[in-house]
C-alpha cells in the first residue's frame, strides 16, 4: 500500500498508544476466515452480508464482487470491474443502491460507471438486501428491491483501538491492499479506511486475453462525537479514484472520481414513546471521463467525454414505540443534476481539450418523499409489517426550450406493502403484497422523453427453517408490471412501455452433517414474459444451482464449490434494459472452484483459492458483446468469463 495511505492511519495509533483496546456495544466487526459462497436468508425477504469476509470467486474491486454471491443476483460483465448488478433480472434504477442511506448514481450515459463502481465493500459493516417492494424506507421505485451499504455508528464506554488490514494477490497480476482503523473513547470515535485494487487483463478459458485491466483507489473517514451513549454527531467523507478498460465498447473509463461527504445527527430514547430521531444529509460529486486513447490503441479519431453528476440527499426519520407498534416516520429529498462536455480531434492533445470546454447541462431531477412503515407485534408468534409512501418527482431536460412539453415533467408515485410473518419454534412463514411505482430514469429518458411511469404489483411468500444442524429457506414471488420500460435495440435503442409478468424465487438449504463438515446449496430461477409483444422478457437469467461442500474445524477450512447454470433458450434478441439486451440463446455450464482458509493466530488469517478449477471456457447469458480491439469495432460475441484464476489473501486484525 502506498505510503500516503499509511501515514494518516498511523497518527491515531501514536495518539492512542497504550489505551486499553476494549469497547462496549456495538462490537467492531473483524475479518474472519469464512468464505462466502451464498448468503442465508435469516429474515423474511431480507438478507444480510458481511463485507469483511473473503469471497469466492475473488471479487472485483467494487460492490458487485460481493453482490454476485447472492442467489438470483447477476452481474453484467463489461470488463474486470464496474459490472452492473441485476436482481431477479431487474437492475438500474429498479434496484436502489445506497451508501449510508444516500443514493449513489453513476454519470455515464452508457452505464460505464454503475453505482457499485464507486463502492468498496470492505469499508462497510453490513450490506442489507431487501427483495422486491417490501419496504418504503429506501426511496422511490423499488421495483426489484434495494441494496444498502451500511456503516454503523460506534459508542465506546472507554478508550479502544482496532486495526484491520489485508493483502491479496492473484492471477492477472491482481494486487489488493486494505487498511482500516477504528479508535475512540466515550467522547467519540474515528474510523479510517484506505484501499488500492489493481489487475491486468484476464484470460478466458481458451487462453484469449480480455480487455479488462483496472486500477482503483479509495479512502473513507468517519468522525463521530458521542457526548453520551444516546447522542451522535457524525461527519463522513468518501473519496475514490480509478480507471478501467472495457471489452464491450470502443471507449474505456480513464477517470472514475467520486467525492462525497455526509452528516448524521441522531438522538435515541428521547421519551418512552419516541425511540429515535435521525437527520442525515449527503453530497456526492462524480467526475467521470471516457476516451478511446488512454487505455487502448487508437483507430481513427481521438475522442473524450466528461460527464459530471452532483447528487444531494437529505433524510429525517423518527422511530416511535407505541405499545405493540414500532413505527418509522420519515421524509427524504434528493436533488440530482447531470451535465457533460466532450472534445475530439486527430491527436490526444486535441481530445484532451475537453477540459477547456464549458459543461452543458443535460437533465436534472428533484424528488420529495414521505413514508410510514409499521411493525405490529400481534402476539408472541405473529407480526404484521406494512408501509405507505408518496413521492413527487420533477424531471427536466435542461437544453430544451421552455415551451417544449418535455422540458419539465412531474411524476406522482405511490408505493405500499403489507406482510404477515408467523414464527413457531424452528419455522417462520410469511406472505405479503407490495406495489411500487417508478419514474423513467436518466438513461431511459435519453432514449424516449415521453414514457409512462412503471408500476410493479408483486406477491411475496416464503418459509424459513432453523434448527440444530439443518437450516433452509424458500422465497417465492409473482408480479405484474404495468408500463414496464423496455429498451429495444431493434428500434434504434429506443425505450417504450410494455406490460410484463414475472415469477420465480430462491431456495437455500444447509446441513451440518458432522461437527466439522457441512453441505449447502442454493437454487434460483426467474421467468419473465413480455405480454405486450408475446415474447420472453429480455435479460431474464436462467436457472442456477450452486452447491458447496465444506470442512471447518475452527482454525482450518476447506471448501469445494460447484456452480451449475442451465442453458437459456427463452430470449428476446435486441430487447432488454439500460444495461444490456439479449443476444440470443446461451449454453449451460458447470464450474468448480476450490478454497482453503487457515486461522494462523487470533490476529492473522490466510485464505486462498482457485476459481474455475478446470479452466472452463464459458460466458453468462446476462452479458455484453465483446469488441474486436484490432478491427473497426465489430462485435465478436459475449464477453467470456475468466479462466482458471488463483488468489491468496492475508488478513490482519487486532
Amino acid at each position: 500500500m502506498k505510503q500516503a495511505y499509511l501515514v494518516p492511519l498511523a497518527l491515531p495509533l501514536l495518539a492512542l498508544n497504550g489505551v486499553r483496546a476494549e469497547q462496549s456495544e456495538p462490537p467492531i466487526s473483524t475479518a474472519t476466515s469464512i468464505i462466502i459462497t451464498a448468503s442465508p436468508l435469516v429474515h423474511p425477504n431480507r438478507l444480510s452480508l458481511d463485507p469483511q469476509s473473503p469471497v469466492q470467486p475473488i471479487p472485483a474491486a467494487d460492490g458487485t464482487g460481493l453482490l454476485k454471491t447472492v442467489p438470483n443476483m447477476n452481474i453484467t460483465r463489461k470488463g474486470g470491474m464496474a459490472g452492473d448488478p441485476l436482481f431477479r433480472g431487474l437492475g438500474g434504477s429498479r434496484l436502489a443502491i445506497t451508501s449510508d442511506n444516500s443514493y449513489v448514481l453513476g454519470g455515464c450515459g452508457g452505464r460505464m460507471d454503475p453505482p457499485t463502481a464507486y463502492i468498496f465493500p470492505r469499508a462497510y459493516d453490513e450490506v442489507v438486501i431487501t427483495k422486491g417492494p417490501q419496504t418504503v424506507t429506501q426511496g422511490p421505485g423499488l421495483v426489484a428491491g434495494s441494496v444498502q451499504f451500511l456503516r454503523h455508528p460506534r459508542y465506546y464506554g472507554e478508550g479502544a483501538l482496532s486495526l484491520d488490514g489485508g493483502l491479496t494477490g492473484g492471477s492477472a497480476d491482481r494486487l489488493d491492499a486494505f487498511a482500516g482503523l477504528d479508535a475512540g473513547n466515550e467522547l467519540g470515535y474515528l474510523r479510517l479506511n484506505a484501499n488500492h485494487n489493481q489487475a491486468d487483463d484476464y484470460r478466458d478459458g481458451s487462453g484469449e486475453r480480455v480487455h479488462s485491466a483496472y486500477d482503483k483507489r479509495s479512502q473513507s473517514l468517519q468522525l463521530g462525537l458521542t457526548p453520551d451513549e444516546l447522542s451522535l454527531l457524525e461527519l463522513s467523507y468518501d473519496r475514490s479514484r480509478g480507471e478501467a478498460a472495457y471489452a464491450d465498447r470502443a471507449l474505456d473509463g480513464s477517470q472514475f472520481d467520486r467525492d462525497a461527504w455526509g452528516l448524521r445527527l441522531e438522538r435515541q430514547a428521547i421519551t418512552p414513546w419516541l425511540g429515535k430521531v435521525q437527520l442525515q444529509y449527503g453530497h456526492s460529486l462524480i467526475d467521470h471521463v471516457m476516451d478511446n486513447y488512454s487505455l487502448r490503441p487508437v483507430s481513427g479519431m481521438y475522442k473524450a467525454m466528461n460527464p459530471e453528476r452532483t447528487t444531494d440527499t437529505a433524510r429525517l426519520l423518527a422511530e416511535l414505540n407505541l405499545g405493540a407498534h414500532h413505527t418509522q416516520l420519515g421524509v427524504d429529498w434528493m436533488q440530482d443534476d447531470h451535465r457533460s462536455r466532450m472534445a475530439m480531434g486527430m491527436t490526444a492533445a486535441a481530445a484532451d481539450r475537453y477540459r477547456d470546454q464549458p459543461y452543458r447541462d443535460t437533465q436534472s431531477f428533484d424528488n420529495l418523499g414521505v413514508f410510514v412503515e409499521d411493525h405490529w407485534q400481534l402476539n408472541d408468534k405473529q407480526q404484521l409489517i406494512g408501509g405507505l409512501r408518496l413521492d413527487h418527482t420533477r424531471a427536466r431536460f435542461e437544453p430544451l426550450a421552455i415551451d417544449n412539453p418535455l422540458k419539465e415533467q412531474d411524476y406522482r408515485l405511490h408505493a405500499g406493502f403489507v406482510r404477515l410473518e408467523h414464527r413457531q419454534q424452528a419455522w417462520t412463514w410469511y406472505a405479503g403484497y407490495g406495489q411500487a411505482e417508478r419514474a423513467p430514469d436518466f438513461w431511459e429518458r435519453n432514449r424516449n422523453g415521453a414514457l409512462n411511469t412503471e408500476t410493479n404489483r408483486q406477491l411475496d411468500a416464503g418459509l424459513l427453517y432453523r434448527q440444530d444442524q439443518l437450516s433452509g429457506s424458500l422465497s417465492l414471488f409473482a408480479g405484474r408490471v404495468d408500463d414496464f420500460i423496455l429498451v429495444d435495440n431493434r428500434d434504434h435503442a429506443l425505450a417504450r412501455n410494455i406490460d410484463a409478468r414475472r415469477l420465480g424465487g430462491e431456495a437455500e438449504i444447509r446441513w451440518q452433517f458432522s461437527p466439522d463438515w457441512s453441505i449447502e446449496s442454493s437454487l434460483a430461477y426467474t421467468h419473465g414474459q413480455n405480454t405486450s409483444d408475446d415474447l420472453p422478457l429480455g435479460q431474464t437469467p436462467p436457472l442456477e444451482l450452486n452447491t458447496r461442500l465444506g470442512y471447518d474445524n475452527g482454525s482450518q477450512e476447506l471448501a469445494l464449490l460447484m456452480r451449475n447454470v442451465a442453458a437459456q433458450h427463452r430470449f428476446a434478441e435486441g430487447q432488454g434494459n439500460i444495461v444490456g439486451q439479449d443476444q440470443g440463446p446461451s449454453a449451460g455450464f458447470t464450474v468448480f472452484s476450490l478454497n482453503a482458509g487457515w486461522k494462523i493466530t487470533p490476529q492473522f488469517t490466510l485464505a486462498t483459492g482457485i476459481d474455475n478449477l478446470f479452466d472452463k471456457d464459458y460466458s453468462e447469458f446476462i452479458n455484453k458483446q465483446e469488441i474486436d480491439m484490432a478491427g473497426a469495432n465489430p462485435q465478436t460475441g459475449r464477453i467470456a468469463e475468466p479462466g482458471r484464476q488463483w488468489w491468496a489473501e492475508l488478513q490482519l486484525s487486532f
